[in-house]
């Protein structure tokens, strides 16, 4: 197990630090100013339009080129000011307009052009010469990539966008991005923002959003990213900046939106000796129902999220209905502040997943939040009452972007299980991205137990020439410790019960017996090899240890160190546009046995509206125990017809063969299995 004494050196270290850049000799009246950076974007020669400001009529406002990470960047300043004291007064007020806006010393000689000259702080002084005059903005590609790259890589971005692969899109649409002004900036950064709101990365997505208002503050897809960005804000209340008033400011507006769909599973299984069986028939139920009120100092969210079951093998006894998110949550437009009460998730470390209580957030400042949340843990199995057994209650601070590309939390969770403490979790995760590295680290401490629950550390880097790697490591327990895994494997339902037979240093010591360690690691890449294929592929070690015998509970062996290697080759409009074509190989090494499969995939659009997505796969696993083999065939059939944007058909039918040459007991192992799966989703 992971013991206190290997975190006697884990801390975080935030170094503050300023740009400092020293002026040309020939402008020594501006050597020692300052100015005020109120936005910044990556690209040369860029159409900055200042938003209107009375703030800003008597300064000078200009643009300056910069440089971040080897791309051209450029940012739109304001100034000039004797001191950085001097700039504090006008720089909170300008924050209203400009929320990321900060000071710096005034760098001459990047100075590229003066939009508009002040009346009379500039008189006191001479306005800049710009350093490099720009040539008159064309639409030319100013990228390091040629323009059939960028086009195929675009392609291959709304492709995966369209498949809802968004983390695919994200990689495709930061390289476009990273490579400087181009023809797509525009169109990336959006789809950018809006990939990164679908995967549920919100804070990416606001600090996305801004940068495109920054850089493209005029336009339909302006109106848009504007809307986008103030839902986030304000349902979402992450208190990253402040928000733009004028922006969001509504009165007495109401929205209702959501889904419904229906979704019907069937498997028959079949076997030389038994014959025929149906395993699963089951209807499933989802309803996800928001709305959303605005006035003039509050929002208003009411959210329902819930899904139903129904086996059709069983008596109605079995149907389930299971309430997700049931809440209502009021904002303060103003400050930010907020505050909610229901069935809620909460997405921090690896503890609390889902609970019935309440939780609120308070707004420090535009870039730091406080949020208090108490309440009852949901079990994964009771989902339709409240469990009242597991109470809990904690604290989480969070930081808006600092240093540029960092932004971090802290959270505290105490939990309790029938009166005995059942987990008392510390922790912090922090969050890195720049054009071309994306970085997640986390740690979940247990203060009562003194264990490390979960270290966890993904990063993803863009390299040059269509090359990415990335890095997916954690060690955590399994289960996470708790002292409610003291119920594993006993005949007691409840803490309560198993009271009766332990007392309570035991029943500590049955959950630790109960909790084993497991690690794993993964570490892969992609290579772009030509217009139209991509080379994949990675490398996964993991293990989990075994867990002792206790409290007439059997101990488990551990799985040993197993191996997967995975390698693919994808393939875009190849027969047609935009579809996708992969064949790939897996390697699966465990103690028990090893396992090759072989697989070919393809998502096909007949038209606009309706895709197929035929798959194959082959699979040979070899036991090592008693030299046993087992070939399976899988055959696979996806279908999916979306329409008027709102409706959306899916078929799924599904054949599986597994063929193998051991008997038990003179009886067959091999079976064929045949499923297929039918449904609709409406969204309104």
């Amino acid at each position: 197990m992971l013991r206190q004494n290997y975190l006697i050196s884990i801390f975080y270290l935030l170094v503050i630090f300023q740009l400092l850049i020293p002026a040309y000799a020939t402008a020594a009246t501006l050597a020692n100013s300052y100015s005020i950076v109120l936005a910044s974007a990556p690209g040369k020669n860029l159409n900055w339009s200042p938003k209107q400001s009375s703030l800003l009529k008597n300064y000078t406002i200009y643009v300056e080129k910069t440089s971040v990470d080897g791309a051209p960047w450029e940012r739109l300043c304001v100034g000039y000011f004797d001191s950085r004291k001097d700039t504090f007064t006008l720089i909170n007020k300008i924050k209203k307009t400009y929320p990321g806006a900060w000071v710096q010393k005034t760098p001459t000689k990047n100075i590229v052009r003066t939009l508009s000259q002040g009346s009379t702080k500039a008189a006191s002084r001479p306005a800049p010469k710009p350093a490099v005059r720009p040539k008159p903005a064309a639409k030319v590609n100013q990228s390091s990539l040629s323009d059939e790259k960028l086009k195929s890589l675009m392609v291959r971005a709304n492709t995966e966008f369209k498949n809802e692969d968004y983390s695919a899109a994200v990689r495709y649409l930061t390289a476009v991005i990273a490579s400087g002004q181009n023809q797509y900036s525009r169109e990336a950064l959006e789809l950018l923002g809006l990939a990164r709101q679908r995967k549920g990365q919100n804070s990416h997505a606001v600090a996305i959003y801004e940068q495109y208002l920054a850089a493209y503050p005029e336009g339909e897809g302006a109106d848009r990213v504007r809307q986008r960005l103030a839902g986030l804000l304000t349902a979402t209340r992450a208190g990253k900046e402040k928000i733009d008033m004028k922006t969001v400011e509504t009165r007495n507006e109401i929205d209702t939106y959501g889904s419904i769909s229906q979704y019907y599973w069937h498997n028959i299984t079949s076997t030389d000796d038994i014959g025929s069986i149906t395993t699963q028939s089951q209807l499933i139920s989802y309803l996800d129902v928001t709305t959303l009120q605005k006035t003039s100092r509050f929002d208003h969210r009411y959210q329902f999220t819930a899904d139903h079951s129904y086996d059709f093998e069983t008596d109605r006894d079995s149907s389930e209905l299971r309430f997700i998110d049931t809440y209502y949550e009021v904002a303060h437009r103003k400050t930010g502040n907020s505050g909610k009460i229901g069935r809620q998730s909460l997405r921090i470390g690896g503890i609390l997943k889902r609970f019935d209580g309440l939780s609120g957030g308070y707004q420090i400042t535009p870039d730091m939040r406080i949020n208090a949340l108490a309440g009852y843990s949901v079990d994964v199995n009771n989902k339709d009452s409240i469990n009242t057994d597991k109470g809990f209650y904690g604290f989480i601070f969070e930081t808006g972007t600092f240093l540029d590309h960092w932004n971090m939390n802290v959270f505290y969770i105490d939990q309790s299980y029938s009166g005995l403490q059942d987990s008392q979790g510390i922790g912090s995760e922090v969050r890195y991205r720049d054009s071309k590295t994306a970085a997640f680290g986390m740690i979940d401490y247990d203060l009562f137990y003194n264990e490390i629950n979960i270290i966890q550390l993904n990063a993803n880097l863009i390299l040059d020439h269509g090359r990415t790697v990335y890095v997916n490591a954690y060690m955590r327990k399994a289960p996470l410790l708790a002292t409610s895994n003291a119920l594993i494997g006993q005949a007691a339902a409840s803490i309560d019960e198993l009271k009766t037979v332990y007392n309570i240093e035991q029943i500590h010591q049955l959950a630790e017996d109960r909790t084993a360690d497991s690690q794993l690691i993964t570490v892969g890449g992609s290579q772009s090899l030509s217009k139209k294929f991509d080379l994949t592929g990675d490398v996964t070690l993991s293990r989990t240890d075994g867990t002792v015998a206790s409290g007439g509970v059997a101990a488990t062996p551990g799985t040993g160190t197993d191996l997967l290697l995975s390698a693919q080759l994808v393939g875009n409009n190849l027969l047609r546009k935009n579809d996708t074509g992969v064949l790939g190989v897996r390697y699966y090494d465990m103690d028990s046995s090893n396992t090759i499969s072989l697989i070919a995939n393809t998502r096909f659009p007949i038209n606009r509206e309706w895709r197929i997505n035929p798959r194959l796969q082959y699979d040979i696993r070899n036991f090592s125990a008693d030299d046993r083999s087992q070939k399976k065939i899988r055959l696979l059939l996806r279908s999916d017809y979306r329409y008027l944007k709102q409706a959306r058909f899916d078929f799924e039918l599904g054949y599986d063969t597994i063929s193998d040459d051991f008997n038990v007991n003179g009886q067959s192992l091999s079976n064929d299995n045949l499923h297929f799966m039918m449904g609709y989703r409406y969204d309104f």
